[in-house]
Order: structure tokens, then C-alpha cells, then sequence
């Protein structure tokens, strides 16, 4: 995929706590249909057999819902070869972001400047209903001459099923992220009250204490499901042996994360390749430090 278009939306500075940007674009030259329920199992079977570059990559199997996400895809000849998915994740600084993601291209038309083209397609179609600032994921390299608002690299181990003693209900779960960046109020924490993909763990001796969310990654890795840590916030120094018996309570066969959670003696975890996120169409000068959320 080109990076041209990724280059004209987003910022090469940051100068605002959160500042738009509003940028001129070139009107797109394909026709992207909007998803509805009846477009779903076709698009399932698109993303099961093109996301990524499969048979290395996990197999994906998303939740879609076009009733409250926007789903765009288009067709050559009545086939499918490419789709995009724009959802809701919650707000930062009280305002409304959306992610990007199920970003698919047929094999066949990658390098063919379709995926720029499908960009477009979603520009306009999300300015044109005011909705202007998403986050997107991008793995691998980072793209060029573009400031990312967070990056670093992913671990991962296959999982040892545990203990469920230590899970926490969602509505406490945010009580204690609330009261966390009541003492780090620039910590990034980016969430959504109805997400129903979230599972909170949490362990607590003395002054120590753990908070983790693990989310279902809709991917599945040698017939087992993905976990994937999106939020991690703890007392410092965080000690290895409670961090690792939290993740073994999590349902799930293989667990993802950033490395940058890594306690200092964790072991069994394995280097994977980097990931960059990048704001779309706004920008911010906070700087994401070792704690964080992104449940998305």
C-alpha cells in the first residue's frame, strides 16, 4: 500500500493536547458500497482468506456490525477485493474516536493503488457525516516522514490456563483506571462503556497491585484462540511472578501484547514484529508512557 495518503492526513509536528486537522483530498475514483446485514458472511470470508498474508498469518474471524460500524468493500465483477471497517472505541478529551481496521486487499490488487483508493472512499464518506478522528494500526514499518502517536513491539507466549479468581467487573475495572489518572492525568486511556470485548483481571498485596484487560483478537494462531492486552496499569516496580499468574487466567490459548509490559524475570515470552499507532485527521502532543489503554 502507498503511503502517500497516510502522509497527507496526518501531522508532521505536534503542537496541541488534541488538535484537528482538516486537510484537503483527492475525490476517490472507485465506488465503495456501505455493508449491510446481508453483505456480512461474504466479507467474513473475504477476511478469513486474504487479511494478512495467510498461511502465516493468524486466521481472522472479526465481529462485524453494520448496523453501528461503517463498512465499506468494494467489487470487480461481482467479486469482493476490498473492505474497511470504521467503529466507535470511546472518547479522548471528550472527543468521540473512531478505529480503523479490518483493512483487506485481494492479493491480486495490492500495489495497484486500490487500498489508497478505499482511504479516499472512507474520507469522504465519514467527513461527509462529521466524523473526523480515528486511530489505525499499523504493523510492520512505520511509515515514512509520519510522527506516530505510539509505537513499539509485540510479545507473545502460548497460554497456560489458570486460576479465574483474580477477574474484575468491568464497572470497577474503570473506577480504578479513574483513579489512577487522577495522579497521571496524562496517562492515554481510550474506552467505550459497551464494549462487550473486554476482560479485566486484577491482583492486589499490599501497596502492589495489578490491573490487566485482555480482549478477544478475532484471530486464530495453530487452532487456538488470541488474547490480546490492550490496557495495563500497576504500581512500579511490577513483579513478574503476579503479572504472569494474571495472564494465565485469561481465556484464551496464545496471549499478545506490547513489550513494554514485560516485568523485569518474565520468561516464556516470545520477540514479534513492531506495531505503530497513528491518529487520523487530528494529532496530539501526548506522549504515551509505559502505562496505558487502548481498549478497542
Amino acid at each position: 500500500m502507498s503511503h502517500s495518503f497516510w502522509n497527507r492526513l496526518l501531522p508532521s509536528s505536534r503542537t496541541e493536547r488534541f488538535e484537528s486537522l482538516i486537510r484537503p483530498l483527492a475525490i476517490p475514483t472507485i465506488t465503495a458500497t456501505k455493508a449491510t446485514n446481508r453483505d456480512i458472511p461474504a466479507l467474513l470470508q473475504f477476511l478469513e482468506h486474504y487479511f494478512g498474508t495467510p498461511p502465516s498469518s493468524p486466521v481472522f474471524r472479526p465481529i462485524l456490525d453494520p448496523v453501528h460500524e461503517i463498512i465499506l468493500f468494494v467489487k470487480e465483477n461481482t467479486q469482493l477485493v476490498a473492505t474497511i471497517r470504521y467503529k466507535y472505541a470511546g472518547l479522548f478529551e471528550q472527543m468521540p474516536i473512531h478505529v480503523i481496521d479490518c483493512f483487506c486487499v485481494h492479493p491480486s490488487k495490492r500495489g495497484s493503488g486500490l487500498a489508497t483508493q478505499l482511504l479516499a472512499s472512507l474520507h469522504a464518506y465519514t467527513n461527509g457525516i462529521d466524523l473526523r478522528y480515528s486511530l489505525f494500526l499499523k504493523e510492520g514499518r512505520a511509515l515514512p516522514k509520519t510522527e506516530p502517536l505510539y509505537s513499539s513491539h509485540y510479545v507473545f507466549r502460548p497460554q497456560i490456563r489458570g486460576d479465574l479468581k483474580h477477574s474484575l467487573s468491568p464497572q470497577r475495572a474503570v473506577a480504578l483506571v479513574a483513579t489512577y489518572r487522577q495522579l497521571h492525568p496524562d496517562t492515554l486511556w481510550l474506552y467505550d462503556v459497551r464494549n462487550t470485548n473486554q476482560h479485566w483481571l486484577f491482583w492486589k498485596e499490599g501497596y502492589e497491585w495489578i490491573l490487566l484487560c485482555i480482549q478477544d483478537a478475532f484471530q486464530i494462531h495453530q487452532k487456538g484462540r488470541i488474547g490480546w492486552i490492550t490496557a495495563c496499569f500497576a504500581s512500579e516496580p511490577m513483579r513478574s511472578k503476579p503479572f504472569e499468574q494474571l495472564v494465565e487466567g485469561a481465556p484464551y490459548d496464545w496471549i499478545w501484547m506490547d513489550r513494554i509490559w514485560l516485568p523485569e524475570g518474565s520468561t516464556d515470552w516470545k520477540e514479534d514484529g513492531p506495531f505503530h499507532w497513528y491518529p487520523y485527521q487530528w494529532s496530539t502532543n501526548l506522549q504515551v508512557k509505559r502505562f496505558y489503554g487502548l481498549v478497542v
